[in-house]
């Protein structure tokens, strides 16, 4: 049996100690007032004196403690049982999700499930990239569970917190809790810890931007300037607008932009661009060249020589994206 049908025994058995008790007592010529006195007095071995009582409800009394004192006991190791039980859960539910997360690398730590974390958490998952979720509240932390997510139930301005979710090996993290204070002081605290991480951070008013840029996050959004600049530019510059949705993955289409890094065995290290099965096989679009040394060649030529460590930014259908990313990785 469950421990939740246990734990309804339990609550009946108490229940009927207590109404056989009063029902008894008032039939033993008690009032209802002294009736329910004497049962809880009896069923809860508080103790009285009694020798005025008559035998017959000594006799009662009797079997009210040994009846009541079975079932209080009954209840008591069943309701200790299941707090215990999900005292247990929890850890080793916890020390689950730590030994998943120390064997994660090049993940994002996503601190905070609300609106953006869940539209966040679900870009990441469509990108394949592991995503660990720092969340205090515990309707948002199990929502993030049933959707397969990583999740530490923890406070993510704690430093402790931040190393936990494997902030070492991460390859950045982004902050949207709900006050820009706490987002300020995540940027702040992880920047300190590592301070090569890339952090992104949400801004939910305008003078906190210059605040979390001070505070080490790399890129700053601020919903209402993105939102305004989107509105406005739908108007004026409605194809414009339709490739960027292209770019964000908003688009009914299935083009998409991403970027790939050219690592040290790819084979498209070292050769120049139209000598590639990038655009003729592939049938992938590379619109920006981002050089190891930091430079950005926009509308790359066809002679262009890709290097190691260089970064591609290309548009493309996303199986010739991934398939890409995989000549690009050497894999």
């Amino acid at each position: 049996m469950s421990r939740g049908g246990q734990l309804g025994i339990a609550f009946l058995m108490l229940g009927t100690s207590i109404v056989v008790g009063v029902i008894g007592y008032w039939l033993s010529g008690l009032g209802w007032e002294d009736a329910i006195y004497q049962t809880m007095v009896t069923v809860t071995t508080v103790g009285y004196e009694d020798a005025a009582r008559p035998l017959g409800i000594r006799w009662f009394t009797i079997f009210m403690l040994a009846f009541g004192t079975m079932s209080i006991a009954v209840f008591i190791s069943l309701l200790t049982g299941v707090v215990i039980d999900a005292r247990i859960r929890e850890v080793i539910g916890r020390r689950k999700v730590e030994s998943k997360v120390r064997k994660l690398s090049d993940h994002v730590i996503l601190c905070g499930f609300g609106r953006f974390g869940r539209i966040i958490a679900a870009e990441l998952e469509r990108r394949s990239v592991a995503c660990v979720v720092l969340e205090t509240d515990p309707a948002k932390a199990t929502s993030a569970r049933e959707h397969g997510i990583l999740v530490i139930e923890a406070d993510a301005t704690e430093e402790e917190t931040l190393i936990q979710a494997g902030l070492a090996a991460s390859r950045g993290l982004l902050t949207t809790l709900p006050t820009d204070a706490a987002n300020v002081y995540v940027a702040l605290t992880a920047k300190q810890i590592k301070p090569t991480l890339h952090v992104v951070a949400l801004a939910r008013d305008e003078p906190a931007v210059a605040r979390l840029k001070a505070a080490g996050a790399d890129e700053v959004v601020s919903p209402y300037r993105l939102g305004g600049t989107w509105m406005a530019q739908m108007i004026t510059s409605p194809t414009v607008h339709d490739f960027m949705k292209i770019a964000t993955g908003l688009n009914p289409l299935k083009f998409s932009m991403d970027e790939q890094r050219i690592a040290e065995h790819s084979p498209l290290g070292g050769k120049m661009l139209r000598d590639t099965p990038i655009r003729s096989e592939l049938g992938v679009i590379v619109l920006a060249v981002r050089r190891a040394a930091g430079e950005l060649v926009t509308n790359p030529p066809p002679d262009i020589v890709l290097g190691f460590g260089d970064v591609l930014v290309s548009l493309g259908e996303q199986e010739n994206l991934e398939r890409l990313n995989q000549m690009a990785e050497g894999s």
